[in-house]
């Protein structure tokens, strides 16, 4: 590895508060905290992986032992003595831990002893706990008393990616701040100060397609741009960048929703087999087609493209073709991938469940909306012909067959309601007639019938 060369996460780590993107609802509070003096003793950092935890904890550890902070606004000047060595590592009243690796009760006594000296440079002295989830039971019972009443110079922050694992002893003695997940667009706009500032040519969709491999954490935004510029040589393109990950190609997620659209159970093999010759990951293969149907339920519920988190051009065409399904069709088939999901787990053979999701998707009858039926006996009722769009063959067999609520083993003629005559030469008022003669006889068989 070249000595001069960074990965961007180290190279583009924020240094204060200001810079840190996504999280100003804890730096403001944090900022206001120093400039009024109530700082507390201790601090539970939570949140996912790589939105800035461990960051945000060292520009605290920083800003409250720098001497030019409250000319700063607050901020740490990064010049000082102090800064540099906590910028550094090399502090000495800056401690980090990892809680993975020193979760025993021992380890939890030793830094106990260290931490009852004063600072040697700062104000205080900060512990930084990473991933403190990990600490075993009785370590995290050992720092109980300590935590209950430090020294003065002490502050202990704690930054976790699995909250649910910290002790409720531990929660009730520290002041909580919940990192949210970065944001698609929040990560798009910092790549773009990232890839202008190293001189790297971009499309904005090869940058959009790297936010959302991402998934909310902008560390993992900035390790997939490095290979992605590692391999196109600093020129980003979309084209580049599906080759380098190996991503899966926006049109393929259409080509599923066309034969389900269209009933193709045979494509639906044809696209298995090309999901399997291609080395695409199966798993993420089904959690792209739920992101695709929720494209198209986005498109018909709001019917703006704003929300679809994908390109102009595909924008335009989700809003197009989601008239092809209704909200209920939508959720039937999201639920067939998230089954398909749990089955993938413990399957034998994740090709054959991944077949079987498309043709039960593309085998899945559409759904007929309740309202249009009721809409429908209404109009029946009024004389009005029927608007719900049932084929021919079994609107024939509708109007013109006897209608028995009985078993057929056991019905009788007086159960039996004579057929309505159909052709042209039923009129309005022979059907209005027989519509009641129908509800006459619903109301004696059926109690909630009689409310329609």
């Amino acid at each position: 590895m070249s000595e001069t060369y960074k990965v961007t996460a180290l190279k583009w780590r924020p240094q204060k508060f200001e810079d840190v993107v996504g999280q100003d609802h804890i730096t403001r509070t944090l900022k206001n905290a120093i400039k009024e003096s109530r700082l507390a003793h201790a601090y539970l950092f939570t949140g996912q992986r790589g939105c800035g935890k461990t960051t945000v904890a060292r520009v605290f550890a920083k800003a409250i032992n720098c001497p030019n902070a409250e000319k700063n606004g607050y901020e740490p000047c990064n010049t000082c003595e102090s800064c540099i060595a906590i910028t550094n590592g090399s502090s000495m009243d800056v401690s980090e831990i990892d809680g993975a690796s020193n979760n025993g009760v021992d380890d939890v006594r030793s830094m106990r002893e260290n931490v009852k000296y004063p600072p040697l440079n700062g104000k205080y002295r900060v512990v930084i706990i990473d991933e403190v989830h990990m600490l075993s039971t009785a370590a995290f019972n050992a720092l109980l008393k300590t935590l209950e009443e430090p020294p003065r110079h002490l502050i202990f922050i704690f930054a976790t990616t699995d909250v649910q694992k910290v002790l409720p002893t531990i929660l009730s003695r520290v002041q909580r701040y919940d990192f949210r997940r970065m944001q698609i667009d929040e990560i798009v706009k910092h790549l773009k100060l990232i890839a202008d500032a190293d001189n790297i040519t971009y499309d904005d969709d090869s940058l959009l397609v790297i936010a959302k491999k991402a998934d909310g954490s902008m560390r993992d935004g900035q390790s997939v741009f490095d290979q992605a510029v590692a391999f196109s040589g600093g020129k980003l393109s979309i084209d580049t960048l599906r080759q380098s990950l190996n991503l899966i190609d926006a049109d393929f997620y259409f080509s599923v929703s066309d034969a389900i659209i269209n009933a193709d159970s045979e494509k639906a093999f044809s696209i298995a087999q090309n999901v399997v010759s291609k080395g695409y990951d199966i798993e993420e293969f089904i959690s792209g087609t739920l992101e695709h149907l929720r494209n198209f339920m986005t498109a018909i519920v709001t019917k703006k493209a704003e929300l679809l988190e994908v390109s102009k051009v595909h924008q335009e065409r989700y809003l197009k073709q989601s008239a092809d399904f209704s909200e209920g069709d939508l959720l039937r088939l999201t639920k067939i991938g998230f089954r398909a999901l749990e089955q993938l787990k413990n399957a034998p053979s994740p090709k054959m469940v991944l077949e079987l999701m498309l043709v039960e998707m593309t085998l899945l009858e559409k759904a007929i909306d309740i309202r249009t039926l009721l809409e429908d006996i209404k109009a029946l009722k009024s004389g009005v012909g029927i608007t719900t769009s049932i084929p021919t063959d079994q609107k024939k067999k509708v109007v013109t067959e006897p209608i028995a609520l009985s078993k057929p083993s056991v019905a009788t003629k007086s159960e039996t309601v004579e057929p309505i005559a159909s052709g042209p030469q039923a009129s309005v008022g022979e059907i209005s007639q027989k519509w009641h003669e129908f509800k006459s006889f619903a109301a004696e068989k059926s109690v909630p019938l009689r409310l329609i």
